[in-house]
């Protein structure tokens, strides 16, 4: 993977190679494995230790286990986040039925498209099962763009240093799928 050296002061708080953005296609839940393990070298190459590198690896094994199993096909990409600090972008779209409540799957216990109630055993081999509250958890951001009936966009950022937590959403940057 090749990369480019930033000029000026940002030179000092940055690795001597900023990894290029990287796209991938989601076609079927095996993707998660190949898509965890190339989110988690991007993370390496930014200077992310092995916890975070971890939680970048579930995270995007999540997004993509939910993208193949409910829209069928969709991309990953993955960038490096310069400003206001570095970090690391994970964008996961989709075109397909969309979420018809989309804060409901921030919240622990909801899956598959709807809530489970306390002690409700959900169905084994059907994802990790880490769901979006835990995703939005270990990640510093995380955005929902919605579209019901057109598919999905989450993009999410985790910051290479602390603060950890998140604090809220943040804008989309970068191009926009057209919906």
């Amino acid at each position: 993977m090749c990369g480019r050296a930033l000029p000026g002061p940002l030179m000092s708080k940055l690795p001597s190679l900023v990894p290029e953005p990287l796209s991938f296609d989601i076609g079927n839940e095996h993707d998660r494995f190949w898509c965890a393990a190339e989110g988690r070298r991007y993370a390496s190459v930014i200077g992310f230790d092995a916890k975070a590198q971890g939680e970048v690896a579930i995270c995007i094994a999540e997004l993509v286990s939910n993208v193949a199993k409910f829209a069928g096909r969709g991309t990953l990409a993955l960038s490096t986040v310069t400003e206001p600090r570095l970090g690391m972008r994970i964008v996961v779209e989709d075109a397909g039925p969309g979420i018809d409540n989309p804060a409901s799957v921030f919240e622990d216990g909801f899956s598959e498209g709807r809530r489970l109630e306390p002690g409700t055993q959900r169905r084994s081999g059907q994802g990790l099962g880490v769901g979006l509250g835990a995703v939005a958890r270990m990640m510093s951001h995380v955005e929902m763009e919605n579209a019901p009936g057109r598919g999905l966009r989450v993009v999410c950022i985790k910051w290479l240093d602390p603060p950890r937590g998140g604090s809220g959403a943040f804008p989309a940057s970068g191009p926009s799928s057209a919906r």
